[in-house]
């Protein structure tokens, strides 16, 4: 039975608090962000500070929650869910965890798969990288494993964009580890677990031969971070969404909702001028055979100014702030015919 005792271990070092590798001296790159960078995959197209700079870093930190429940239950056979609150320095307090409905979710997706070793280090020329888990069947054939909690909805292309996404990330995991340890990589695999959803995907690997040209990816530390050069596979802009005109849209389609779009319009220029003449004659309540129109009492309501009670109580503010995923908007406008002016 293969262990971790059998899989010779690199020489980098991960630093966890400055989630930094070192050989040596030399800072190597992750792969995460090799991939962002050069093929642009997992790249949030005009994500806001705020995103940025809070719902990341709160979306990351129930990532981190996940990923500690499951490797103290693979190493050590405990169930710890429970994690404390978290101070960060952009989006202030990140909520306490309870991720216990993950950790179920996570060994209902194990199907027979065994644990060798979590987080393992490997590395290649100028990249380090650790895989969440190291696996391997009754048979003994080994799986690299890695798990996401990522809100799919809201993932650039969603499910198949994440896989994608894995697709590259767990195939350079697995050149890697077939020259660090000499063994052979049977399969890749992702488990996307979110709350008590969850699901297990065979995830394709790219040839090797693709996975090298990337990995020889020239990088750069400067100031700013590490830059990326690669002539080959260089990606400099991030995929558009399909334009309009491509998009087939059955006729009765756009003709019924143009229709409803000028009936609501006409609707609320009638409700203006009924309302009008109501206030005239100092009419509250007036009905007809068809619906009845009534008009409320004028009312004041007392409004929270969060523009200001941020701009003088910053900590406070983030202390009590609270983020939910929203939908993109979805707007359609009439548009004016050609004989109006």
């Amino acid at each position: 039975m293969i262990t971790k005792a059998d899989l010779n271990k690199s020489e980098v070092v991960f630093n966890e608090e400055n989630h930094t590798y070192l050989r040596g001296e030399q800072r190597l790159s992750g792969i995460t962000s090799l991939i962002h960078h050069v093929l642009m995959l997992g790249v949030y197209p005009g994500a806001t500070d705020y995103v940025n700079e809070v719902r990341i870093p709160k979306a990351g930190y129930y990532g981190t929650c996940v990923h500690a429940a499951i490797q103290t239950w693979d190493e050590l056979g405990i169930e710890c869910t429970e994690y404390p609150e978290k101070d960060h320095p952009t989006a202030g307090l990140l909520p306490a965890q309870d991720v216990s409905q993950e950790l179920e979710t996570y060994k209902n997706l194990l199907c027979g798969l065994r644990t060798v070793a979590c987080e393992f280090t490997v590395d290649y020329g100028d990249f380090a990288s650790q895989i969440d888990s190291v696996k391997a069947d009754e048979d003994d054939e080994i799986y690299l494993v890695d798990y996401k909690t990522n809100n799919i909805d809201y993932y650039p292309g969603g499910q198949e964009g994440l896989k994608e996404y894995l697709s590259w990330q767990l195939s350079c995991y697995a050149f890697m580890f077939e020259r660090l340890t000499s063994k052979k990589v049977a399969g890749l695999i992702a488990m996307w677990i979110r709350k008590d959803k969850g699901e297990r995907w065979v995830i394709e690997r790219k040839p090797d031969e693709q996975v090298e040209c990337l990995l020889e990816t020239t990088v750069m530390l400067t100031d700013n971070g590490f830059e990326y050069i690669n002539e080959l596979m260089q990606v400099h802009e991030i995929p558009q969404l399909m334009e309009y005109q491509s998009l087939a849209v059955p006729q009765e389609l756009t003709k019924a909702i143009a229709s409803f779009l000028e009936t609501e319009k006409k609707a609320k220029e009638m409700k203006e001028r009924l309302r009008a003449l109501m206030e005239q004659y100092g009419v509250k309540k007036w009905e007809c055979d068809e619906f009845t129109a009534t008009i409320g009492k004028d009312s004041e309501t007392a409004i929270f100014d969060s523009k200001a009670f941020k701009a003088d109580n910053p900590d406070e503010y983030n202390k009590y702030l609270k983020t939910s995923e929203k939908k993109g908007s979805f707007r359609v406008t009439l548009k004016k015919p050609a004989h109006e002016d």
